[in-house]
């Protein structure tokens, strides 16, 4: 399990960089895309300020303080201070805490710290997991923000979970099973207060993604391994050599499914997952009128 959260933060801090050269956007989760846009490079900021639209709605009035939870490279941290709210984030990558303390400066504080592991003397208004919540086990990470809401706080979530559809194995998308989702909130003392199914909007984004790895790492992969092999024949057999050594053969395999992308498509991701943004409140108050 440790070994494939580092592997996904790494796959994080990865698209960290691509985003930000070729699209020119600090964002790294999905956008919402309208039914008549193709995904483009160009195009995915304005999808993705969509998704941070529709996410702000779910937030009440600033001044109110958020704890932003794998807040990333701190992207959704400065929009929440810009417009008034006192902001603490935290996120594992040692990468996106760079990144993200570089961004923010003393507007906000940025803990490098899994939420498993994050103390802290205050309390907040807003718990909020912006595709995030998936990379914790929920009997974790909910019993763990009852006690850092305060009276009357509320817990937001917009990530990706598998759908009804989804039956095992390396599919596009992740999370957690929705199905285990309603039970979970009701063990941890909350209750849905607000949902939104986006999964037909988000799952364009999948064709950017498909294209990452098809039309920029693969190529470039395979240029350098030519490259090498035409110059340095020597070692680049060392350094297959080496490959095969270090890397499992499970590794391998997967790095090469990975790379040739051929079901990393919109088609799958919407037969596999459904994406939510959810409101939770304390199980004892009442529902809103």
């Amino acid at each position: 399990m440790a070994a494939r959260k580092i592997r996904k933060h790494e796959d994080l801090d990865l698209f960290a960089r691509v985003f930000k050269v070729f699209a020119d956007t600090p964002w790294l989760h999905y956008g919402l895309w309208l039914p008549d846009e193709v995904p483009s490079m160009p195009r995915v900021r304005v999808a993705q300020e969509r998704y941070v639209d529709k996410l702000l709605a779910l937030l009440p009035p600033a001044p109110a303080s958020i704890l932003d939870i794998g807040g990333g490279t701190g992207a959704m941290a400065e929009r929440l201070v810009s417009l008034g709210y006192t902001v603490e984030m935290l996120t594992p990558s040692a990468v996106q805490v760079e990144i993200a303390r570089e961004t923010l400066g003393d507007r906000a504080v940025v803990h490098q710290s899994r939420l498993e592991e994050f103390s802290s003397s205050r309390q907040f208004d807003v718990c909020l997991f912006s595709e995030s919540f998936q990379y914790m086990p929920m009997q974790l990470s909910l019993p763990k923000v009852q006690s850092l809401l305060r009276p009357g706080g509320r817990v937001v979530i917009a990530d990706c979970f598998r759908s009804a559809g989804y039956s095992g194995g390396r599919r596009v998308g992740g999370g957690h099973r929705l199905a285990d989702f309603a039970p979970a909130v009701a063990a941890a003392g909350f209750r849905i207060a607000t949902e939104e199914d986006v999964t037909a909007m988000a799952a364009p984004t999948i064709a950017l993604d498909r294209m990452v790895y098809r039309e920029v790492l693969s190529p470039v992969i395979a240029q350098a391994s030519a490259a090498l092999a035409e110059r340095r024949p020597m070692l680049h057999r060392l350094a297959g050599w080496g490959y095969r050594l270090l890397v499992s053969r499970q590794q391998r395999e997967a790095i090469a499914i990975r790379l040739a992308a051929e079901e990393r498509t919109p088609e799958v991701f919407l037969a596999n997952n459904a994406y939510r943004f959810y409101t939770l409140v304390r199980s004892e108050l009442p529902p809103a009128a």
